[in-house]
């Protein structure tokens, strides 16, 4: 049963560092100053799982994802500026609560 989606268009500095928005931080769990926050993501389009970390930036900038694992989903999903990333938390019957992903590249499938 999906509980809440959050959906937002890429820019160049997504592709690097995922700028967490104040909308995106309400399904999170509360982030932590001192460390990163491990956040299991299941991308249901590939079937795969990521790890992304959920780390807060000095001066009152919003949180990201910045991790070895937001890089690999990004390389093995060949995202760039312009693609839509979709982010939901959902109730799983055999995992619980989950995070789950999915990406629209619209240079794909410009019509849709």
């Amino acid at each position: 049963m999906e509980l809440d989606r959050f959906e937002k268009v890429l820019k160049a500095s997504d592709v690097e560092r995922l700028v967490v928005t104040t909308a995106m931080l309400e399904m999170l769990p509360p982030v932590d100053p001192d460390r990163d926050i491990p956040i299991r993501v299941f991308d249901n389009q590939k079937g795969k799982v990521y790890e992304f970390k959920l780390s807060s930036r000095r001066g009152g900038k919003k949180p990201v994802f910045q991790s070895r694992g937001w890089r690999v989903f990004v390389n093995d999903r060949g995202i760039a500026a312009g693609d839509v990333l979709y982010f939901w938390a959902e109730d799983d019957p055999f995992h619980g609560s989950q995070y789950c992903i999915a990406l629209y590249k619209p240079n794909l499938f410009p019509h849709l």
